[in-house]
């Protein structure tokens, strides 16, 4: 007999075949210490990523450490424990990292769905976390790949986290919901309801609600129609990031703060008014409808 947490195992070993690695839990301190340099190796934070007595505690309560091999060498990891989300039990997954080398090369979704597999078998119905919305490629990998939903914006959430990824910018952060069994979720992994090209969505009249302009900054326009006073409010909207956040922010921290003030104006307003980040489209326009809107449709 077979049930959804076989289905998910199977789905995960195909992908983790597939980036050439393979996926497993880790416990020893040995193991531990080697996941916490993989992960360094990604955020570059002063000493350990997340402290060794907490790694350990963590592997040892029957929370879900997993590692990415390449042969014998680790190439990624993840951290996630056990919490609770809208009133049920949930994993949280905390952080993960791809070492230089091996990202883009399925390694993450390996990672993310052995992540579901384990959480279905130990009777966990969903995966939550949260993710830089201003990162182009993450937002399209957890919205539009993995079909997580994500409904709450959470300003500067960790406070200040200086690293390479982060720098001195605020910690915004999207929540995301990953429902393991729903339609959403098993339309995104099928591959079965790819995301419409942005030029279809732009003749079908979806507003844009930001936008670069030529010297690279936001464009803001469009939001006066979700304010209270508006009599008719669009059900779809569309707005546009940086494809390389990063970049930016290297090269520019006022333009990246820019960047951060005007997304967060966009979602906090969109979110106030019942619309939604429901996909994320290469490369690097969000696409907002209905809370509990299908995607693509």
């Amino acid at each position: 007999m077979t049930g959804p947490d076989t289905g998910a195992a199977n789905l995960a070993l195909s992908a983790a075949t597939r980036a050439g690695v393979t996926v497993t839990e880790v416990h020893e301190i040995d193991e531990l210490v080697e996941l916490n340099r993989v992960i360094d190796a990604v955020w570059h934070r002063e000493g350990d990523a997340v402290a060794m007595e907490m790694l350990r505690a963590l592997a040892h309560s029957g929370n879900c450490i997993l590692a990415a091999r390449s042969g014998t060498e680790m190439v990624g990891a993840t951290v996630s424990f056990r919490g609770v989300h809208e009133g049920r039990p949930t994993l949280h997954s905390h952080i993960t990292g791809i070492v230089p080398g091996s990202q883009l090369r399925g390694v993450g979704l390996a990672l993310k769905l052995q992540q579901r597999a384990w959480a279905l078998a130990n009777g966990i119905g969903s995966v939550t976390w949260t993710f830089d919305p201003l990162v182009a490629r993450n937002a399209h990998f957890n919205l539009t790949k993995l079909g997580a939903e994500a409904g709450e914006y959470l300003i500067d959430f960790y406070g200040t986290l200086r690293d390479d990824a982060n720098g001195d910018d605020a910690t915004d952060r999207l929540l995301a919901v990953w429902r393991l069994e729903s339609p959403r979720v098993a339309r995104a992994l099928s591959g079965l309801a790819p995301a419409p090209p942005v030029e279809m969505l732009l003749q079908q009249g979806a507003p844009v609600v930001l936008d670069i302009d030529a010297g690279g900054r936001p464009l803001l326009a469009g939001l006066a129609a979700w304010t209270e006073t508006a009599p008719e409010r669009p059900s779809r909207a569309l707005a546009r990031i940086p494809e390389d956040i990063l970049a930016v922010r290297s090269r520019d921290r006022r333009l990246a703060g820019q960047w951060r003030g005007a997304l967060r104006e966009v979602m906090t307003t969109l979110l106030a008014r019942g619309l939604r980040p429901v996909g994320a489209i290469a490369p690097g326009w969000y696409v907002f409808g209905p809370a509990g809107s299908d995607w693509p449709a």
